[in-house]
Protein backbone atom coordinates (compact mmCIF):
# COMPACT_ATOMS: atom_id res chain seq x y z
CA UNK A 1 0.00 0.00 0.00
CA UNK A 2 1.47 3.41 -0.86
CA UNK A 3 2.55 6.18 1.88
CA UNK A 4 -0.15 8.90 1.63
CA UNK A 5 0.59 12.54 2.61
CA UNK A 6 -1.03 15.61 2.68
CA UNK A 7 0.26 19.37 2.26
CA UNK A 8 -1.97 21.32 3.91
CA UNK A 9 -1.02 25.46 3.26
CA UNK A 10 -2.83 28.48 2.88
CA UNK A 11 -3.02 29.31 -0.55
CA UNK A 12 -1.21 27.22 -4.16
CA UNK A 13 1.14 29.93 -4.80
CA UNK A 14 2.93 29.43 -1.20
CA UNK A 15 3.07 25.88 -1.98
CA UNK A 16 4.64 25.71 -5.57
CA UNK A 17 7.71 28.90 -4.62
CA UNK A 18 8.02 27.11 -1.07
CA UNK A 19 7.46 23.33 -1.18
CA UNK A 20 6.96 21.98 -5.33
CA UNK A 21 10.29 20.60 -5.08
CA UNK A 22 9.68 18.33 -1.81
CA UNK A 23 6.07 17.05 -3.21
CA UNK A 24 7.73 16.42 -6.50
CA UNK A 25 10.20 13.94 -4.79
CA UNK A 26 7.99 12.37 -3.25
CA UNK A 27 5.87 11.11 -5.99
CA UNK A 28 9.22 10.27 -7.58
CA UNK A 29 9.38 8.18 -4.17
CA UNK A 30 6.22 6.50 -4.77
CA UNK A 31 4.23 8.46 -2.37
CA UNK A 32 0.47 9.36 -3.08
CA UNK A 33 0.39 12.78 -2.51
CA UNK A 34 -2.38 15.18 -1.44
CA UNK A 35 -2.36 19.12 -1.72
CA UNK A 36 -5.23 20.53 0.08
CA UNK A 37 -5.21 24.66 -0.35
CA UNK A 38 -6.74 27.91 -1.48
CA UNK A 39 -5.99 27.42 -5.20
CA UNK A 40 -5.70 30.19 -7.19
CA UNK A 41 -4.04 29.83 -10.37
CA UNK A 42 -2.02 26.15 -10.00
CA UNK A 43 -4.74 23.96 -9.56
CA UNK A 44 -4.73 22.36 -12.80
CA UNK A 45 -0.82 22.84 -13.62
CA UNK A 46 -0.59 20.49 -9.80
CA UNK A 47 -2.99 17.95 -11.58
CA UNK A 48 -0.91 17.64 -14.49
CA UNK A 49 2.17 16.71 -12.19
CA UNK A 50 0.16 13.65 -10.74
CA UNK A 51 -1.04 15.30 -7.68
CA UNK A 52 -4.41 15.21 -5.72
CA UNK A 53 -5.77 18.60 -5.55
CA UNK A 54 -8.68 19.51 -2.68
CA UNK A 55 -9.73 23.03 -2.24
CA UNK A 56 -10.20 24.44 1.47
CA UNK A 57 -11.68 27.99 1.84
CA UNK A 58 -9.02 29.34 4.34
CA UNK A 59 -9.71 32.96 4.32
CA UNK A 60 -6.78 34.29 4.73
CA UNK A 61 -6.54 36.73 6.75
CA UNK A 62 -9.98 37.04 7.68
CA UNK A 63 -9.87 36.67 11.74
CA UNK A 64 -13.67 35.51 11.71
CA UNK A 65 -14.52 32.95 13.41
CA UNK A 66 -17.57 31.57 12.10
CA UNK A 67 -15.78 31.42 8.44
CA UNK A 68 -13.61 29.10 10.36
CA UNK A 69 -16.05 26.70 10.84
CA UNK A 70 -16.12 25.75 6.90
CA UNK A 71 -12.42 24.83 6.36
CA UNK A 72 -12.43 23.16 9.62
CA UNK A 73 -15.01 20.85 8.73
CA UNK A 74 -13.32 20.39 4.92
CA UNK A 75 -10.16 19.35 6.52
CA UNK A 76 -12.20 16.92 9.22
CA UNK A 77 -13.78 15.01 6.08
CA UNK A 78 -10.54 14.88 4.11
CA UNK A 79 -8.68 13.21 6.47
CA UNK A 80 -11.64 10.82 7.03
CA UNK A 81 -11.63 9.93 3.35
CA UNK A 82 -8.07 9.94 2.80
CA UNK A 83 -6.58 7.98 5.99
CA UNK A 84 -3.10 9.68 5.16
CA UNK A 85 0.10 8.44 6.48
CA UNK A 86 1.44 11.96 7.43
CA UNK A 87 -0.33 15.22 7.48
CA UNK A 88 2.32 18.25 6.65
CA UNK A 89 0.79 22.00 8.24
CA UNK A 90 2.05 25.08 6.75
CA UNK A 91 1.57 28.56 7.92
CA UNK A 92 -0.74 29.46 10.38
CA UNK A 93 -4.08 28.85 9.81
CA UNK A 94 -3.29 25.00 8.11
CA UNK A 95 -1.73 24.80 11.82
CA UNK A 96 -4.53 25.65 13.50
CA UNK A 97 -7.16 24.38 12.08
CA UNK A 98 -5.00 21.06 10.76
CA UNK A 99 -3.91 20.85 14.16
CA UNK A 100 -6.71 20.57 16.07
CA UNK A 101 -9.01 17.84 13.50
CA UNK A 102 -5.51 15.91 13.84
CA UNK A 103 -6.26 15.49 17.04
CA UNK A 104 -9.50 13.76 16.87
CA UNK A 105 -8.11 12.12 13.99
CA UNK A 106 -6.93 8.82 13.09
CA UNK A 107 -3.26 10.60 12.11
CA UNK A 108 -0.37 8.44 12.58
CA UNK A 109 2.21 11.20 12.08
CA UNK A 110 2.05 15.08 11.71
CA UNK A 111 5.16 17.57 10.64
CA UNK A 112 4.20 21.16 11.04
CA UNK A 113 6.60 24.30 9.02
CA UNK A 114 6.31 27.23 11.20
CA UNK A 115 7.59 29.77 8.47
CA UNK A 116 7.73 32.73 10.61
CA UNK A 117 6.16 34.22 13.80
CA UNK A 118 6.13 37.73 12.14
CA UNK A 119 2.62 39.42 13.41
CA UNK A 120 2.49 38.16 16.64
CA UNK A 121 5.38 40.57 17.22
CA UNK A 122 4.84 43.90 14.98
CA UNK A 123 1.87 45.25 16.49
CA UNK A 124 1.40 46.66 19.84
CA UNK A 125 -1.70 46.90 22.27
CA UNK A 126 -3.75 45.04 24.34
CA UNK A 127 -5.51 43.63 21.42
CA UNK A 128 -2.28 41.98 19.79
CA UNK A 129 -1.18 40.89 23.41
CA UNK A 130 -4.40 38.68 23.45
CA UNK A 131 -4.25 37.28 20.26
CA UNK A 132 -0.45 36.36 20.94
CA UNK A 133 -1.40 34.58 24.31
CA UNK A 134 -4.46 32.96 22.45
CA UNK A 135 -2.52 31.42 19.55
CA UNK A 136 0.37 30.34 22.26
CA UNK A 137 -2.09 28.57 24.23
CA UNK A 138 -3.28 26.91 20.27
CA UNK A 139 -0.17 25.40 19.38
CA UNK A 140 0.46 24.25 22.98
CA UNK A 141 -2.13 21.63 22.78
CA UNK A 142 -1.41 21.04 19.45
CA UNK A 143 2.28 20.26 20.06
CA UNK A 144 0.91 17.60 22.64
CA UNK A 145 0.09 15.46 19.19
CA UNK A 146 2.73 12.46 20.24
CA UNK A 147 4.04 11.43 16.75
CA UNK A 148 5.20 15.47 15.68
CA UNK A 149 8.25 17.06 14.19
CA UNK A 150 8.11 20.88 14.16
CA UNK A 151 10.23 22.50 11.39
CA UNK A 152 11.73 25.98 12.20
CA UNK A 153 13.57 28.53 10.03
CA UNK A 154 15.85 30.37 12.54
CA UNK A 155 16.50 29.78 16.15
CA UNK A 156 14.59 33.20 17.69
CA UNK A 157 10.94 31.31 16.52
CA UNK A 158 12.68 27.79 18.39
CA UNK A 159 13.29 29.47 21.60
CA UNK A 160 10.14 31.38 21.42
CA UNK A 161 7.82 28.52 21.25
CA UNK A 162 10.33 25.99 23.77
CA UNK A 163 9.30 29.46 26.30
CA UNK A 164 6.02 30.52 25.16
CA UNK A 165 4.29 27.42 23.77
CA UNK A 166 6.16 24.26 25.88
CA UNK A 167 7.21 23.13 22.49
CA UNK A 168 9.93 19.98 23.51
CA UNK A 169 12.71 20.74 21.88
CA UNK A 170 13.32 17.00 20.69
CA UNK A 171 10.24 17.53 18.71
CA UNK A 172 11.90 20.50 16.53
CA UNK A 173 14.30 20.67 13.26
CA UNK A 174 15.50 23.78 12.22
CA UNK A 175 15.83 23.89 8.02
CA UNK A 176 16.88 26.92 7.11
CA UNK A 177 14.19 28.19 4.69
CA UNK A 178 12.86 26.20 1.28
CA UNK A 179 16.63 26.28 -0.45
CA UNK A 180 16.94 27.49 -4.33
CA UNK A 181 17.92 26.01 -7.27
CA UNK A 182 21.93 26.38 -7.76
CA UNK A 183 21.76 25.19 -11.27
CA UNK A 184 19.04 27.63 -12.56
CA UNK A 185 21.04 30.72 -9.90
CA UNK A 186 23.97 30.57 -11.08
CA UNK A 187 26.89 33.20 -9.60
CA UNK A 188 27.32 36.08 -12.04
CA UNK A 189 29.80 38.77 -11.70
CA UNK A 190 28.65 42.23 -10.55
CA UNK A 191 28.13 44.93 -13.07
CA UNK A 192 30.31 47.94 -12.95
CA UNK A 193 27.44 50.54 -14.76
CA UNK A 194 25.59 53.03 -12.62
CA UNK A 195 24.24 50.67 -9.37
CA UNK A 196 21.40 49.03 -9.27
CA UNK A 197 19.22 48.23 -6.22
CA UNK A 198 17.13 45.62 -6.47
CA UNK A 199 14.09 44.98 -3.28
CA UNK A 200 11.79 42.06 -4.01
CA UNK A 201 8.98 40.69 -2.03
CA UNK A 202 5.36 40.99 -1.02
CA UNK A 203 4.14 44.67 -1.49
CA UNK A 204 2.99 44.92 2.40
CA UNK A 205 4.56 47.68 4.92
CA UNK A 206 5.99 44.98 7.19
CA UNK A 207 8.66 44.47 4.87
CA UNK A 208 10.14 47.79 5.57
CA UNK A 209 9.27 49.07 2.05
CA UNK A 210 8.56 52.71 3.54
CA UNK A 211 11.98 52.60 4.75
CA UNK A 212 13.44 51.78 1.58
CA UNK A 213 11.56 54.27 -0.73
CA UNK A 214 13.29 57.02 2.57
CA UNK A 215 16.34 56.00 1.76
CA UNK A 216 15.67 56.49 -2.06
CA UNK A 217 14.59 59.81 -1.48
CA UNK A 218 17.60 60.62 1.08
CA UNK A 219 20.14 59.28 -1.46
CA UNK A 220 18.93 61.17 -4.24
CA UNK A 221 19.32 64.27 -1.84
CA UNK A 222 22.45 63.47 -1.48
CA UNK A 223 22.87 62.97 -5.24
CA UNK A 224 23.58 59.61 -5.23
CA UNK A 225 23.19 58.22 -9.20
CA UNK A 226 21.75 54.87 -9.41
CA UNK A 227 18.37 52.63 -10.16
CA UNK A 228 16.25 51.29 -8.13
CA UNK A 229 13.42 48.66 -8.50
CA UNK A 230 10.68 47.47 -6.41
CA UNK A 231 9.80 44.06 -7.32
CA UNK A 232 6.41 42.06 -6.60
CA UNK A 233 2.87 41.96 -5.71
CA UNK A 234 0.32 43.63 -3.64
CA UNK A 235 -0.99 41.94 -1.09
CA UNK A 236 -4.35 43.25 -0.64
CA UNK A 237 -5.52 40.80 2.07
CA UNK A 238 -2.90 41.46 4.17
CA UNK A 239 -3.13 44.03 6.66
CA UNK A 240 -0.17 46.25 6.07
CA UNK A 241 -0.83 46.22 2.35
CA UNK A 242 -0.04 49.06 0.57
CA UNK A 243 -2.27 50.38 -1.90
CA UNK A 244 -1.78 50.35 -5.63
CA UNK A 245 -2.19 54.15 -5.95
CA UNK A 246 0.54 54.79 -3.71
CA UNK A 247 3.01 52.54 -5.58
CA UNK A 248 1.98 54.17 -8.66
CA UNK A 249 2.57 57.47 -7.11
CA UNK A 250 6.42 56.04 -6.49
CA UNK A 251 6.87 54.67 -9.81
CA UNK A 252 5.54 58.11 -11.73
CA UNK A 253 7.58 60.38 -9.54
CA UNK A 254 10.27 57.85 -10.66
CA UNK A 255 11.73 57.00 -7.24
CA UNK A 256 11.64 53.34 -8.07
CA UNK A 257 10.83 51.18 -11.13
CA UNK A 258 7.98 49.01 -10.12
CA UNK A 259 7.84 45.69 -11.25
CA UNK A 260 4.87 42.88 -10.77
CA UNK A 261 6.08 39.56 -9.10
CA UNK A 262 8.57 37.83 -11.51
CA UNK A 263 8.98 33.85 -12.04
CA UNK A 264 12.12 34.13 -12.51
CA UNK A 265 14.03 36.61 -10.39
CA UNK A 266 17.57 35.68 -11.53
CA UNK A 267 16.71 38.08 -14.37
CA UNK A 268 17.02 40.86 -11.81
CA UNK A 269 19.50 39.61 -9.47
CA UNK A 270 21.71 39.79 -12.79
CA UNK A 271 21.42 42.94 -12.97
CA UNK A 272 21.22 44.37 -9.41
CA UNK A 273 24.50 46.04 -8.01
CA UNK A 274 22.75 44.93 -4.07
CA UNK A 275 19.37 43.22 -2.71
CA UNK A 276 17.85 45.14 -0.03
CA UNK A 277 15.58 43.78 2.31
CA UNK A 278 14.45 45.58 5.10
CA UNK A 279 11.67 43.54 6.80
CA UNK A 280 10.42 44.05 10.68
CA UNK A 281 10.72 40.42 10.98
CA UNK A 282 11.09 37.16 8.81
CA UNK A 283 11.02 33.57 9.27
CA UNK A 284 13.67 32.62 6.64
CA UNK A 285 13.64 35.53 3.10
CA UNK A 286 13.93 33.21 0.03
CA UNK A 287 14.92 36.42 -1.52
CA UNK A 288 18.14 36.47 0.47
CA UNK A 289 19.14 33.07 -0.55
CA UNK A 290 18.60 33.82 -3.82
CA UNK A 291 20.72 36.47 -4.19
CA UNK A 292 23.72 34.97 -2.07
CA UNK A 293 22.90 32.12 -5.27
CA UNK A 294 23.74 34.83 -7.76
CA UNK A 295 26.61 36.34 -5.91
CA UNK A 296 24.96 39.77 -4.38
CA UNK A 297 26.07 41.01 -1.55
CA UNK A 298 22.69 41.97 0.21
CA UNK A 299 21.90 44.96 3.46
CA UNK A 300 19.16 43.76 5.56
CA UNK A 301 17.56 44.43 9.09
CA UNK A 302 19.45 42.83 12.04
CA UNK A 303 16.17 41.19 13.00
CA UNK A 304 15.38 37.38 13.42
CA UNK A 305 15.31 35.75 10.25
CA UNK A 306 16.60 38.42 7.82
CA UNK A 307 20.15 38.13 9.97
CA UNK A 308 20.12 34.28 10.30
CA UNK A 309 20.37 33.91 6.20
CA UNK A 310 23.36 36.32 6.14
CA UNK A 311 27.17 36.05 7.51
CA UNK A 312 27.58 39.88 8.53
CA UNK A 313 29.93 41.69 7.08
CA UNK A 314 31.35 38.43 4.69
CA UNK A 315 27.95 37.94 2.77
CA UNK A 316 26.05 40.77 3.88
CA UNK A 317 25.12 43.80 5.60
CA UNK A 318 22.85 44.41 8.76
CA UNK A 319 21.34 47.44 9.94
CA UNK A 320 18.30 48.37 12.49
CA UNK A 321 15.04 48.47 11.51
CA UNK A 322 12.84 50.72 10.59
CA UNK A 323 15.91 53.20 10.39
CA UNK A 324 15.88 54.16 6.70
CA UNK A 325 18.84 56.75 7.35
CA UNK A 326 21.26 53.84 8.20
CA UNK A 327 19.98 51.77 5.51
CA UNK A 328 20.57 54.56 2.54
CA UNK A 329 24.05 54.74 4.14
CA UNK A 330 24.86 50.85 4.05
CA UNK A 331 23.80 51.45 0.50
CA UNK A 332 26.51 54.00 -0.58
CA UNK A 333 29.20 52.59 1.46
CA UNK A 334 28.76 49.52 -0.44
CA UNK A 335 28.23 51.12 -3.59
CA UNK A 336 31.07 53.47 -3.16
CA UNK A 337 33.74 50.42 -2.47
CA UNK A 338 34.07 48.12 -5.61
CA UNK A 339 36.61 45.49 -3.69
CA UNK A 340 34.04 45.51 -0.86
CA UNK A 341 31.05 44.29 -3.24
CA UNK A 342 33.09 42.08 -5.41
CA UNK A 343 34.54 40.19 -2.01
CA UNK A 344 31.40 40.07 -0.72
CA UNK A 345 29.41 38.73 -3.76
CA UNK A 346 31.74 35.78 -4.15
CA UNK A 347 31.38 34.47 -0.22
CA UNK A 348 27.77 35.13 -0.85
CA UNK A 349 27.79 32.58 -3.46
CA UNK A 350 30.24 30.07 -1.35
CA UNK A 351 28.03 30.60 1.78
CA UNK A 352 25.11 29.48 -0.47
CA UNK A 353 26.54 26.26 -1.92
CA UNK A 354 27.13 25.26 1.34
CA UNK A 355 23.73 26.04 2.88
CA UNK A 356 20.61 27.03 0.24
CA UNK A 357 21.00 24.18 -1.66
CA UNK A 358 17.03 22.97 -2.56
CA UNK A 359 18.47 19.58 -2.67
CA UNK A 360 19.59 19.63 0.93
CA UNK A 361 16.49 20.83 2.15
CA UNK A 362 14.18 17.73 0.27
CA UNK A 363 16.74 15.26 1.27
CA UNK A 364 15.70 17.00 5.04
CA UNK A 365 12.27 16.83 4.90
CA UNK A 366 12.21 13.17 3.51
CA UNK A 367 14.78 12.09 6.30
CA UNK A 368 11.98 13.31 8.76
CA UNK A 369 8.97 11.75 7.04
CA UNK A 370 10.73 8.40 7.03
CA UNK A 371 11.89 8.91 10.66
CA UNK A 372 8.25 9.38 11.62
CA UNK A 373 7.17 6.06 10.31
CA UNK A 374 9.92 4.36 11.64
Amino acid sequence: MKNKIIFLVNVDSFFVSHRLPIAKQLLLDGYDVHIATQFTRYKKKLLKMGFNTHDINFNENSVNLLKAILPIFQIFFLIRKIKPTIIHLISLKPIIFGGFVTLISPINSMVISITGLGSMFLKKGIFYKIRENTFNLFYRIIFLFPNLKVILQNRSDLNYLINKAKLKKKKTEIIRGSGVDLKSLKFSKIPKKEPTIVMASRIIADKGIFEYIKSIQYLKKNNFKGKFYLVGDIDYKNPSAIKKSTINYWHKKKIITYVKHQKKISTFLKKSTIVVLPSYREGFPKILMEAAACGRPVVTTNVPGCKDAIIKNITGVLVPPKNHILLAKAIKNLCDNRKKLESIGKAARKHALKNFDINNVVSQHLYIYKSLQD
